[in-house]
């Protein structure tokens, strides 16, 4: 994904955290979304399906809740065991724990796609293959326990070996016991489990015994007893030794039934990892959809001609923070072709966020994401790229200036592969003559390339390029002066007042139309001294005449 949009700028933008918050109940989900990957123009007809599907699971969840519900129960039995199917494709031999394992995970992918169809979900990706053959080879008596065993009807050998195995033994036991018996008839102590008989020192008697005894020994002392051990008998020396030997019978025969349930896996294993690959996929439009509904997102219009036209489009991530702090977020209308096109506005108009709003809407939609607005049409673009005009690179040590250029250079050699270009404050990293200049030469580059380009500014001068359109903040030019006074009186809080009336909305503004000065404006109502106020827009006005 970052051939299209660098790490940083999809952290700057908002990009990356609306990915950490999109939910997700399995691996497959998991890796799906830190492995995606934007549609670019050539696969347009892919992103409108991927929309489409995602539409169409959102229409059924807002029917019926349950059927979210319970795709999140189901989805959240699955644990990462792709590595096995691989396994046994490649004729290698599972354990008994890959195996559980397996069969713990096919019974679950069975239940979902029994689950599935009997929902209403009409998604090709939502259809699972059967698992049902693999499901009774792991499960052959029917038990519907997930737990596995290789059962004795593997293999009619297995079935005689064990049989063979438990009659040693009982056998054993039987022995066992026996001796035991004696042996406390005799001394009057009875043997532990493991064949040991704990004598006291000073019991004189039992230890005259037991020293006498021929089936036992004796194996350890301490201060207070004595420990003995009971002989086995040759005729249990021989029943153990039968018994160790179809011990490695039933071993080797359970290598040969696991080499035949590995093959038989290996067989399907294509499968197995399709369905795999699906669940993945359905949890992450499970988790787009959940994002779609917590962020009143719209289904994106898709198409070929460059355009970027958005009604009431909300940074996401900004509106999520200002709902916790208790403000609102003011929707911005945007009209965009390539080409340059051109923002103005006093500072605090909020056209830094107006542009990762842009941004972020652009890269969602691409990545199939539904979007923060009331409607939205979008072409896809081959790369987008944001410039905040702060940027600092401490590594090349460059300075805030450095650091622009050095991103201009990559982009603007970019701007023929038709992306979306944000420059946030052009060059403001240097002083206001270079700025405009270089300001004015990078917009006559762009105006014509086939990238759709934004630049804010506070040069002025610049909106009189021809072929270039020029937006500008609203800002508060409709807010009468004498209640932003009466509003500054009552509170101090000159942030909190001047973000209450600002208008973030853009317009289209003509060349002949006056800019409104609300910096001079602001500055004034914040008590900057007159004398500052007067000689700073007597030289606006000079400046103004000037350029007439």
């Amino acid at each position: 994904m970052y051939n299209y949009i660098t790490e940083e700028n999809a952290k700057e933008i908002g990009l990356k955290h609306i990915l950490q918050k999109l939910p997700t109940q399995t691996p497959y989900g998991k890796e799906v979304k830190e492995n995606i990957n934007p549609y670019l123009s050539d696969r347009i007809k892919d992103l409108r399906k991927t929309l489409r599907d995602l539409g169409i699971f959102l229409e059924v969840v807002e029917k019926d809740y349950q059927v979210l519900r319970g795709l999140n129960n189901h989805l959240g039995e699955f644990i990462d065991i792709k590595s096995s199917f691989y396994r046994a494709r490649n004729h290698e031999i599972l354990n008994e724990v890959e195996l559980f394992e397996i069969k713990n995970q096919i019974m679950a992918m069975e239940k979902l796609r029994k689950f599935l169809r009997r929902s209403p979900i009409a998604i090709e990706v939502f259809q699972l293959l059967s698992m049902e053959k693999i499901e009774q080879l792991l499960d052959p008596e029917n038990t519907g326990v997930e737990t596995f065993y290789i059962y004795d009807v593997y293999s009619e050998e297995l079935t005689n070996i064990r049989r063979k195995k438990r009659e040693l033994e009982e056998k054993i036991t039987y022995l066992n016991k026996k001796i035991k018996e004696e042996i406390e008839e005799e001394i009057g102590i009875k043997p532990k489990l493991n064949g040991e008989i704990l004598v006291q020192r000073e019991n004189e008697q039992q230890i005259e015994k037991l020293g006498n005894s021929k089936r036992v020994h004796q194996i350890a002392e301490n201060i207070k007893f004595f420990i003995y051990k009971i002989k086995p008998s040759k005729e249990l020396k021989i029943l153990e030794t039968e018994l160790e030997d179809i011990k490695l019978l039933e071993e080797e025969e359970e290598f040969k039934i696991r080499q035949m349930l590995s093959e038989t896996i290996g067989e399907s294993a294509n499968d197995i990892v399709r369905n795999i690959d699906a669940i993945g996929q359905m949890d992450f439009i499970m988790g787009k959809a959940i994002l779609a509904l917590q962020m009143k997102a719209v289904k994106p219009k898709i198409v070929e001609e460059p355009m970027l036209r958005v009604k009431d489009g909300r940074h996401a991530v900004i509106e999520e923070k200002l709902k916790r702090q208790g403000s609102s977020y003011t929707p911005v209308d945007v009209s965009l072709e390539k080409g340059i096109t051109l923002i103005t506005g006093a500072n605090m108009g909020g056209k830094t966020i107006t542009l990762k709003m842009m941004a972020l809407i652009t890269a969602m939609a691409q990545l199939g994401f539904y979007v923060p607005a009331k409607e939205a049409i979008i072409s896809p673009v081959s790369f987008v790229y944001f410039s905040s005009g702060d940027q600092q690179s401490e590594e090349n040590g460059l300075s805030t200036f450095g650091a622009e250029i050095e991103g201009l250079k990559v982009v603007i050699e970019k701007a023929d592969d038709a992306g979306l270009i944000l420059i946030d404050e052009l060059a403001r990293g240097t002083n206001p003559l270079e700025g405009y200049g270089i300001s004015r030469g990078v917009l006559e580059y762009l105006k014509n390339k086939p990238s759709i380009s934004v630049v804010t500014t506070h040069f002025d001068g610049l909106s009189n390029i021809e072929g270039i359109k020029h937006l500008q903040v609203v800002g508060l030019k409709n807010v009468p002066v004498e209640t932003l006074k009466e509003q500054l009186q009552v509170s101090k809080d000159y942030k909190g007042v001047l973000e209450k009336y600002m208008d973030y909305r853009l317009e289209e503004k003509k060349e002949e139309e006056v800019s409104p000065k609300d910096a001079i404006m602001i500055a004034k109502l914040m008590g900057l001294k007159e004398e500052i106020i007067e000689e700073a827009s007597k030289s606006i006005r000079e400046r103004e005449e000037q350029n007439e």
